[in-house]
């Protein structure tokens, strides 16, 4: 029997553990014999729980985990000859190690976006630049929500930016890794965290889940034969219902934005501990459940080795926290008070 002895820390939401609820979900679907890939009762209980989420019809594709659905949903919306605009730090450019350029075959089309949005600008600029057969066709573009660099889009940029890719015929994806954070983020407001997007990268991994994504077609009349893309693409789960069930428990009664909304009450509370305490400088007020800050460079390698984080983000030498919907205030004081322990040896 495994021992799990790592400490509790702030490295990423994909460290903490499954929701109780979430496992007992699993747990109830254990049994017995259904059909597979997807053609199953829990599954199909999934999708009108997704229908009644949006309140109309979408089409939902159940996968694995968020790089293959990003890829399995940009390989759908586009042609070898097509580019996809996204920001420079985006995930699907800085962090899925070219998968999205391979699987969907596909040139990324980057904007330099330092705080992870994309600017109505830049957008304009890129689509009124020389468009010929010499160059990549700016076909689809992919948003970011919640951006690696913690900020979210709110309905008016949304608005604008898929407005502007629309008028030149462009499919607007999201990636949807944090959505239920973006969401919890906007008040709750689903509708205005995809206002205008066709396509939706919706995460579960990162809010409790075990694991398992889905693919939202918010444009229903784009999923045409993405089944054959989805298994082309190596997301087809042969037992989906233990994705489905998942989802299905997360959704039914709102835990989903419950989960987020704690994650981002704990990012608050943490960015406002360290805002009191000299061994930490915390430029940005977090917009969801990703802390960004300066650690005192004597301390920081210490403390991180007992409590992890992560060393990247919008400035050089900052660190990331991401909060759980597992994390607790007792986490956030242990680390704080282990930071001025180190920081108050240091002093003396």
């Amino acid at each position: 029997m495994y021992k799990l002895t790592a400490s509790r820390g702030f490295s990423s939401d994909n460290c903490s553990a499954v929701h109780p609820r979430v496992m007992k979900a699993l747990e109830a679907v254990n049994t017995g014999h259904v059909p597979g890939y997807g053609y199953d009762c829990v599954t199909a209980e999934a999708d009108r729980t997704f229908d009644a989420l949006f309140g109309r019809h979408v089409e939902v594709f159940y996968t694995f985990n968020g790089t293959g659905t990003n890829c399995a949903a940009l390989a759908h919306l586009v042609r070898p000859h097509h580019g996809i605009v996204c920001a420079d730090t985006s995930h699907i450019n800085s962090a899925e190690t070219c998968a999205p350029e391979r699987i969907a075959n596909a040139k990324l089309l980057t904007l330099p976006c330092p705080d992870g949005k994309v600017r109505p600008e830049q957008l304009e600029e890129l689509l009124g630049g020389w468009q010929s057969e010499h160059v990549p066709k700016p076909s689809v573009l992919s948003l970011t929500q919640v951006t690696d660099e913690g900020t979210v889009y709110r309905r008016e940029e949304l608005e604008v930016l898929t407005g502007i890719a629309h008028e030149h015929g462009m499919t607007v994806h999201m990636d949807g890794a944090r959505l239920a954070n973006a969401v919890a983020a906007n008040g709750n407001d689903l509708a205005g965290t995809v206002c205008g997007v066709d396509v939706l990268s919706f995460g579960g991994t990162k809010n409790g889940m075990m694991f398992g994504e889905a693919v939202v077609f918010l444009t229903p009349e784009l999923a045409g034969e993405f089944a054959y893309t989805r298994k082309s693409c190596g997301q087809l789960p042969s037992k989906a219902r233990y994705i489905a069930a998942q989802f299905l428990e997360v959704l039914h009664d709102g835990l989903w934005l419950e989960m987020a909304n704690h994650a981002n009450r704990m990012a608050m509370l943490l960015y406002e501990r360290m805002g009191a305490l000299p061994c930490f400088r915390a430029p940005f007020r977090p917009q969801a459940n990703e802390v960004f800050a300066h650690v005192d460079g004597r301390i920081k390698w210490v403390l991180c080795e007992e409590m992890p984080f992560q060393h990247f983000g919008p400035e050089p030498d900052i660190s990331r926290f991401v909060t759980s919907f597992d994390t607790t205030p007792e986490d956030i004081q242990r680390l704080t008070d282990r930071a001025m322990e180190l920081y108050s040896k240091i002093e003396e």
